[in-house]
């Protein structure tokens, strides 16, 4: 009886643990891909670059960043393009 009883302990924990699916699904890490473009820019335009913005405004897409100046925030636009 006993024998019978750890057998099925072993086949059940077995069976269990085969069962648990141990992949994670893969979340992009935004936060990592973000890091990586601000220093990017921080590298290219020698500037500590805090953010990003896009405006879209009479079919014009501007693109700015931003960084400190003088402890300011400051922006300067990076460019410019005309929507078709």
């Amino acid at each position: 009886m006993k024998k019978l009883f750890l057998l099925s302990l072993l086949l059940v924990g077995t069976l269990s643990s085969v069962a648990q699916d141990k992949s994670k699904p893969k979340i992009k890490d935004i936060d990592r891909d973000i890091n990586v473009l601000l220093d990017s820019l921080s590298k290219v335009y020698k500037k500590k670059v805090f953010s990003i913005m896009k405006i879209t405004k009479n079919d014009t897409i501007k693109t700015y960043i931003s960084y400190e100046k003088d402890n300011k925030l400051t922006y300067e636009l990076i460019s410019s393009k005309r929507i078709n």
